[in-house]
């Protein structure tokens, strides 16, 4: 476990108009809060490079992460002719269930995708949480998933929220409990899942933009592009993030 102090403590300013938690709640005990109010990415992240598994329209770049004016920004734009995004994983706060809140906001594209998830130490997929998907557009719902293996293989369970925007600053979430699975916007449930499928075993977050939204909505039988359009660059800024482990 990691030290309870922030590691981007500032001046108690922030960028989004509401502060990270600085205490815990009912249940739940703070872990870890992080404003990004440093110039450097820091000791509890790592930036992605290569390309994503099982995504062949992707590549992360570790020069597409930045720390800037208080904010986490993960950068999608084309390096030598390719479109190419940034990713980060927060590995080093690994642990077996808790909840997790990130307040973001994302900026419009078709090509521009953005995954926040938690991701099984082992690194042996599945299992899996996406707890805050969008796959290109103009940023007005997002999906969550649990992805898990039982005897018939693997399984996908899906829920979506719509008529949100997300170009505005909003915290998403997800509390993960023996058996259960709760998705949150701005504090509150707005699904959960029950399920034998739920992982019992350490997982870390993932904040990742990818590429290939277009493509990826083809797939999965979402709305055909346009939408939003592909602007030149994408961006996806997060104001803060914080863990919890359960009391």
């Amino acid at each position: 476990m990691v030290d309870r102090l922030d590691p981007g403590a500032g001046d108690g300013a922030t960028v989004s108009g509401v502060p990270p938690p600085r205490g815990d709640l009912p249940g739940w005990e703070l872990v870890l809060t992080d404003d990004f109010g440093r110039q450097e990415l820091g000791a509890n992240f790592t930036a992605y490079s290569g390309s994503p598994g099982g995504d062949p329209y992707s590549t992360w770049h570790p020069d597409h992460v930045s720390v800037r004016e208080g904010t986490l920004v993960l950068e999608g734009y084309r390096r030598d002719g390719a479109w190419t995004t940034g990713g980060v994983s927060n590995w080093p706060v690994s642990q077996m269930y808790g909840r997790w809140e990130v307040r973001f906001r994302a900026d419009p594209s078709d090509e521009i995708t953005y995954h926040f998830l938690l991701w099984p130490k082992s690194d042996q997929w599945p299992p899996e949480i996406d707890f805050a998907e969008d796959f290109g557009g103009s940023r007005t719902g997002v999906s969550a998933f649990l992805h898990f293996r039982s005897e018939s293989g693997r399984q996908k369970v899906q829920r979506d929220l719509s008529g949100v925007d997300f170009t505005a600053w909003h915290t998403v979430g997800v509390e993960w409990l023996p058996g259960q699975v709760r998705y949150l916007l701005d504090g509150e449930v707005w699904a959960r899942v029950e399920s034998a499928g739920v992982p019992d075993e350490p997982m870390w977050l993932a904040l990742q933009a990818q590429s290939g939204g277009c493509e990826r909505s083809s797939e999965y039988g979402l709305a055909a592009c346009p939408k939003a359009g592909t602007p030149d660059r994408a961006e996806i800024v997060v104001d803060w993030i914080a863990v919890y482990a359960r009391r």
